[in-house]
């Protein structure tokens, strides 16, 4: 052979600067001649930061994320990355990405159904865009044989529900019987042992609305047994259980279970994302998000706070839009109304699960999942009409002429039954409120994707009205979507929208392009603020929310990992500053803080733990509850709810353990009379848990109702506080004070109705009511220095029983807890100083 005859290597570099690797892209028909300012930002960005691990890239919705994210790719396999993976959501945007990157000339493989679409990927030439599952799914391919060396995370603020998908085993009773049976009656001798048999025969029931959950001790006793009913129905070979079953079937001691209307799921608590390799190993991992105001649930999908954040300052996708509120409008947005805006209008209705669908069937059945593709396409190209988006958020786009009426039928609360449990019945609605922003603000992005497009939008049904009338829920969404929001609050405000009639001569004005609209909305959307105290507390709460995120995702890997003891110790340092800024949220805490002390064998503080829980959580949760002896021997003291909880703070065996208890707080309830008013709320609550009320925040946690609420839960007695601590001593409660004191208390009884109210005392200094306001036989005056008093009497009897011996002690809590004197009325008695009264 000839070897002179043979050409030489000449090969050259790639570019793996992305701005460059666009500029040379081929130009064919369809390429973009230019990228948009925010796109060329973002690349810039990410080019600077490409070495860190993981990097947040935020675009808001319909500002062009998908070109950035496949420019990225390619930069990556440009640099000689091995197995670069793009991650969408379903494969419908599996297939979009696709042709996008078919427009601008891009090489790529995609992987959907198990099946490569070429060659490139498997030999090292292209990126792979497949889907969350595929990647995610406990027996994926892609992670045996091509694990990636980078990961692309389109949609990144949804993904925590895309992830939960992939670690959730959902057994109906409808398809699977003979399975759910089996679990029944595994679980049947547990709830009797916790005395909510009814209730459970409930929520096995197809027709009632009903839950229960098996306390943690309840599942890890019978995960043997229950990976045996699965291993019985041959789950590995399941063509709806097997991806979950492969994550979940060494792990069952690690989950949470519910059971809800013939339903039973099995998922973790916390997503354990840390405890596997993707998140583990020191791979690029580069997530693209629209904006995003809280950082909570994306550390709750990713287990981590980003290295690096990639904000382009740009109003694409910024567009127009018409919000109005069904709850303002005679009659609302029913089918009968959209049927007629559709008869010459195309509208998207959006509900949150099939059961609401069925209340728009007359006017659009759900699509079929294997014929939603082609039905969108079709509705693309009608000019009326109208189509249903069941619990579908993302990956719908529908711009310009295409539609631009939605109807959004109810919050976009997704599928998980965990979740729904948390929403519904233990009131966790701080934790739920940044998963619905993301949504939310997913949904107002399906008809109005860019600068220039415009939309009118229509809200159905009381939750998701309620939650757009909290201030501190709006702070969550993007700010142009919150001015939004406050245009629409100024319409309705102005009496002028009343009727179905209305309602279509407006929107017929906004979309027919009004110049008087267009001056009113330029104007309005530039001047519209939220309730600025709202704001604040949502910013305050922010880094304490963002930790407690953080103290989820290192419990789950721990728990994942079989270390309890590392669990037990992150839940330890994080708990009680949980439950100050988000009460529920730190019972759900202390509910697995209850559980990782059980695996270790601590029986008395697991059950302590549960106690707590249940305090801060309510009656919906029903968890072990322990007992008090003298000795083994002898029959169990029956203290009351201030005695337990006195007697959990002195019987710690440790001095030292007793001491930093006692010690945290104390400094938790200094806040009284030291912090802010927010930080006095707090303090507030943890006095009344150790009072033994359940105490919580209403308006911390739900946006409704007092600062500090106490329940008696066994008197079925209330009382509410309102905290004006920072009140000039000079000043007078005004008449809006004491206005939202009447709505407290309405609050309080629709809310409670079981419960007697014993009133609302405001909480601040010695002053009388403005001459304007009218307050309350109901409402009394707490001065701070009272209040500071009964503090005191607690922790002086807290450090008196310490100093008496086991024994002595037992019987000395048991005496002074039952006295009248600590009832709830007593004490509401002794820290009602004055009735409040006008300044006439």
């Amino acid at each position: 052979m000839d070897f002179s005859r043979l050409g030489s290597t000449n090969s050259t570099n790639a570019p793996i600067d992305p701005i460059k690797i666009f500029e040379a892209l081929p130009s064919l028909e369809d390429t973009p001649n230019d990228l948009w300012r925010g796109q060329d930002q973002a690349l810039t960005g990410w080019h600077e930061d490409r070495d860190k691990s993981d990097v947040l890239i935020l675009l808001n919705t319909g500002a062009g994320k998908t070109i950035v994210g496949l420019l990225v790719a390619q930069s990556l396999i440009n640099e000689g990355i091995e197995n670069v993976v793009y991650v969408c959501s379903t494969i419908d945007l599996v297939i979009q990405t696709s042709r996008e990157a078919d427009r601008i000339g891009l090489a790529h493989t995609t992987r959907v159904k198990g099946s490569y679409s070429n060659h490139l990927f498997e030999t090292g030439k292209s990126f792979c865009i497949t889907t969350y599952a595929a990647l995610f799914g406990g027996l994926s391919s892609i992670q045996r044989y091509h694990f990636p060396g980078a990961v692309i995370f389109d949609d990144a603020h949804v993904a925590e529900k895309l992830l939960r998908d992939a670690f959730t085993l959902r057994i109906d009773r409808r398809e699977l019987p003979n399975l759910f049976k089996d679990i029944v009656d595994l679980f049947d001798p547990h709830f009797r042992e916790l005395g909510v048999h009814s209730r459970f025969s409930d929520s096995v029931n197809l027709d009632q609305q009903s839950t229960s959950f098996v306390a943690p001790a309840g599942l890890y006793e019978r995960s043997m047994q229950l990976l045996s009913i699965f291993n019985k129905h041959d789950a590995r070979n399941s063509e709806v259980l097997k991806y979950s079953f492969a994550w979940l079937k060494d792990n069952f001691d690690a989950c949470a279970a519910i059971f809800t209307r013939g339903v039973f799921e099995l998922a973790p608590p916390f997503l354990p994302s840390l405890a596997l390799d993707i998140f583990e190993q020191n791979l690029r991992r580069i997530y693209l998000s629209a904006t995003l105001e809280s950082q909570t649930e994306f550390i709750r999908a990713f287990g981590r706070k980003p290295k690096a954040v990639v904000r382009p300052s740009n109003d694409a996708g910024n567009g127009e839009r018409l919000i109005l509120d069904g709850r303002e409008i005679r009659n609302g947005f029913g089918p009968d109304f959209m049927a007629k805006l559709v008869a010459r209008r195309k509208g998207v209705i959006a509900v949150p699960d099939y059961g609401r669908a069925k209340h728009w069937t007359t006017l659009a059945e759900p699509p079929k999942p294997e014929n939603f593709s082609r039905e969108l396409e079709a509705f693309r190209k009608k000019g009326t009409g109208a189509f249903t988006l069941v619990s579908r958020v993302d990956g719908i786009d529908l711009p310009h002429e295409t539609c631009r009426i939605m109807c959004i039928d109810g919050l976009p609360s997704g599928t998980s039954l965990l979740e729904r449990y948390q929403w519904e019945f233990l009131r966790m609605k701080n934790v739920h409120a940044v998963r619905i922003a993301n949504r939310l603000a997913q949904l107002f992005g399906r008809i109005n994707r860019g600068r220039n497009d415009y939309g009118a939008f229509l809200l159905e049904g009381d939750d998701i009205s309620k939650w757009m009338d909290n201030d501190r829920n709006l702070a969550l969404l993007p700010p142009l979507l919150q001015k939004q929001v406050h245009v629409s609050r100024q319409i309705h405000e102005s009496g002028q929208v009343k009727t179905q009639k209305d309602v279509v001569d407006l929107i017929d004005s906004v979309l027919g392009r009004d110049q008087g609209w267009l001056d009113y909305y330029q104007r309005e959307v530039r001047l519209g603020e939220l309730d600025k105290d709202q704001l604040a507390r949502a910013e305050s709460a922010e880094p304490f929310l963002v930790e407690a995120a953080l103290s989820e995702a290192r419990y789950a890997a721990a728990m994942w990992s079989r270390d309890p003891t590392l669990a037990r110790r992150t839940f330890e340092a994080t708990v009680d500053q949980t439950a100050t800024h988000d009460t529920p949220l730190g019972g759900w805490h202390a509910l697995w803080l209850g559980a990782a002390y059980e695996r270790e064998g601590d029986r008395e503080a697991a059950l302590r733990e549960y106690g707590i829980a249940m305090k801060r959580l309510g009656r919906a949760m029903t968890l072990p509850r322990g007992s008090v002896h003298l000795n083994k021997d002898e029959d169990a003291v029956a203290l009351s709810q201030f005695g337990k909880a006195v007697w959990d703070l002195v019987n710690y065996p440790a001095g030292a353990k007793f001491e930093s208890e006692v010690a945290k707080r104390k400094k938790e309830t200094a806040l009284i009379d030291i912090g802010t008013t927010n930080q006095a709320e707090a303090g507030v609550r943890v006095l009344g848990e150790l009072l033994g009320f359940t105490s919580t925040r209403p308006d911390n946690d739900e946006g409704k109702g007092p600062d500090v609420l106490w329940r008696d839960e066994a008197q079925m007695y209330m009382i509410g506080f309102e905290l004006k601590t920072d009140k000039g001593a000079d000043s007078n409660y005004s008449k809006k004070e004491i206005g939202q004191g009447h709505n407290h208390l309405e609050w309080m009884d629709q809310t409670y109705s079981e419960y007697t109210s014993l009133g609302l005392l405001y909480l601040g200094p010695d002053a009388t009511a403005s001459s304007a306001a009218t307050p309350s036989e109901k409402m009394g005056l707490c001065l701070t220095s009272t209040i500071i008093g009964l503090r005191d009497q607690v922790f002086s009897l807290v450090e008196d029983f310490r100093k008496k011996t086991p024994m002595e002690r037992l019987l000395a809590v048991e005496q002074e807890t039952r006295r009248e004197y600590w009832s709830i009325q007593a004490v509401v008695s002794r820290l009602k100083d004055k009735k409040i009264m006008p300044d006439i």
